[in-house]
């Protein structure tokens, strides 16, 4: 490229390439003799007058004719004007200028040889390189179907399985190649357990690229090891018992519709879970605990609700007054003595240096009680059983697979293969906007002096997506909004603040967490800010109202949000 205003060296090489007696005019003008001119030939115009290379700009310098440049100054030229080192390019001028043959010589090397190649200057051998990768990316975009093009450009566009991640997946990158790749109308599919590899894949015959294995969460190497190795599978149930996957991965790879093509999404989640789940084969007093959780014990009449608190009192004699060196007796506390005497067996006592009750004859008491529920189970059993399992199955099913499959697909994919979570908010009424919208520098709308300096005042704005990476160090969250990845930076100060964990102290002096950070990956967000390039930063100003940062609890059918501004108050520390 040239100074602003002057031509382009492209330009000048076809110019001067369709005459080349241009270039002998340019250094006439320009005041060089003809022995000069001479002199300058064998770097210029084999390349009709623009020096092309790095090799051509050092063997230029070295000239005795030219400049006389030792071959460790010539390479010091090099790295200054390839490197473009801005700081040095003014003594590197007047060096130039000074060893040059000539006043006009030097000025002209300056102008026309070395000037310019600060804009574009490489080496022979790089160059041949790249023109290599150049021809080869031509052969495969003009002979091959665009299918191969678009997955090359899809693998290193993501860095899916760049060594140089350690092993990290990026999955900013990936959620922002993704989508330029189903902008573009190219045919993205999801994980195919049957055909899918470790990375991404061009499927030809279908005109798809492939999901790669490698870019889901929580699935393995060992995972994709396995998988790859005992196809083909012809059920969900038939990919399951051959691979045998642990539960995070079998999860993932049902929420990233590695299974779409052999049964529903919904469905097959609701088959593992119920195949997994810890349900129950019959009704028996075993099941006691459960049927407590889930409240399914029968409490009409007295004498079962006199029945559930006995079956509570002996688990809390085994558990509390139970000594390992007296097979015999249980120890009792005023707890339990306290409900011997309501329930008129304190006659079961027995006194002295420590309160005892007997096991043996404690348990015909307990038994008697039981009967109440046996007969209750005998009655209702199959009835019961179901219900107990349903119970279980649904705690799973909140525990694993919350949510609808645009959430699945964030969970597992880190990106949305269907509509955004928050395609159909009401952004009016919130006041979002769309980042690519919005102009690359900040809009001013007042000025004011402080201490005899303007200070501007920018208009701002609010996005909301849902976060997908966090860089801890440069206090950034990279957030996937309804029309690309954002990257957000934050003052660092309150990066940390919404970033950490924060946890209380139980009853029991445990502490238990409570709220996870804000940025964790799959929580949705909304920024108040200015865009600036490609970033969004976020601010606020005293007089702006609202805050500068809300989390996205929870999205509601009418489309209205509930929004969050403060932390749960407890105790902070690093998140994960």
């Amino acid at each position: 490229m040239g100074e602003e205003g002057e031509e382009r060296p492209m330009d000048k090489y076809y110019r001067f390439k369709q005459n080349i007696q241009l270039w002998y005019d340019e250094m006439t003008r320009f005041g060089l003799t003809k022995e000069e001119q001479k002199t300058l030939e064998p770097y210029f115009k084999s390349s009709y007058g623009v020096p092309p290379s790095q090799e051509q700009l050092m063997r230029m310098l070295m000239d005795e004719k030219i400049c006389h440049f030792t071959l460790g100054e010539a390479n010091a030229a090099r790295k200054i004007v390839g490197k473009k080192q801005m700081n040095k390019i003014p003594e590197l001028h007047q060096k130039v200028l000074d060893q040059a043959a000539s006043e006009k010589l030097g000025q002209y090397v300056w102008k026309c040889g070395v000037g310019p190649q600060m804009g574009y200057s490489f080496s022979v051998i790089h160059a041949l390189a790249y023109s290599f990768i150049g021809v080869q990316t031509l052969f495969v975009a003009t002979n091959w179907n665009p299918i191969y093009w678009n997955t090359a450009c899809l693998i290193v566009n993501s860095g899916a399985t760049d060594p140089e991640n350690g092993g990290q997946t990026d999955y900013s990158k990936i959620a922002k190649a993704m989508g330029e790749i189903i902008n573009a109308g190219i045919n993205l599919s999801l994980v195919n357990i049957n055909e899918s590899g470790y990375g991404f894949r061009p499927d030809a015959k279908n005109n798809r690229i492939l999901y790669g294995m490698k870019a889901m969460l929580n699935v393995g190497d060992d995972v994709i090891e396995a998988t790859i190795a005992n196809r083909p599978y012809v059920s969900v149930k038939d990919y399951y018992y051959k691979v045998k996957p642990g539960k995070q991965a079998m999860i993932s790879l049902i929420k990233g519709g590695a299974f779409d093509d052999m049964m529903d999404r919904k469905m097959c989640m609701a088959w593992y879970i119920w195949e997994t789940c810890d349900k129950k084969k019959r009704i028996t007093l075993q099941n006691m605990s459960g049927l407590i959780k889930y409240n399914l014990l029968p409490e009409t009449t007295e004498r079962e609700v006199d029945a559930r608190r006995v079956y509570e009192f002996n688990r809390y004699l085994k558990a509390i007054c139970s000594i390992k060196t007296d097979d015999e007796y249980y120890h009792l506390d005023v707890r339990a003595i306290d409900f011997l005497d309501e329930m008129d067996y304190s006659d079961l006592v027995i006194g002295g240096e420590d309160y005892l009750l007997n096991k043996k004859a404690w348990d015909k008491v307990y038994q008697k009680w039981m009967d109440v529920f046996r007969e209750w189970m005998a009655h209702d059993k199959d009835e019961i059983l179901q219900t107990l399992n349903d119970k279980i199955f649904k705690e799973d099913w909140e525990k694993y697979a919350k949510g609808n499959l645009s959430s699945w697909e964030m969970e597992a994919l880190c990106f949305y293969y269907h509509e955004h979570e928050l395609a159909h908010i009401d952004n009016k009424r919130y006041g979002f906007v769309d980042f690519n919208s919005l102009p690359e520098d900040p809009v001013v709308e007042k000025t004011f002096t402080r201490g005899g300096k303007d200070i501007n005042i920018f208009k701002l704005s609010k996005i909301c997506g849902t976060c997908i990476a966090k860089n801890k160090v440069k206090s950034t969250v990279s957030i996937l909004t309804t029309s690309g990845v954002v990257n957000v930076k934050f003052r660092k100060e309150y990066f940390s603040l919404f970033d950490k964990q924060i946890s209380e102290r139980g009853e029991d002096g445990v502490k238990h967490v409570v709220e996870k950070s804000w940025f964790n990956r799959g929580n949705m967000i909304v920024v108040m800010g200015i865009r600036s390039g490609d970033d969004f930063i976020s601010k606020k100003y005293a007089s702006s109202g609202g805050h500068q940062l809300y989390k996205i609890d929870a999205i509601n059918e009418d489309g209205s949000l509930v929004l969050r501004n403060e932390r749960y108050q407890g105790e902070a520390e690093d998140s994960d």
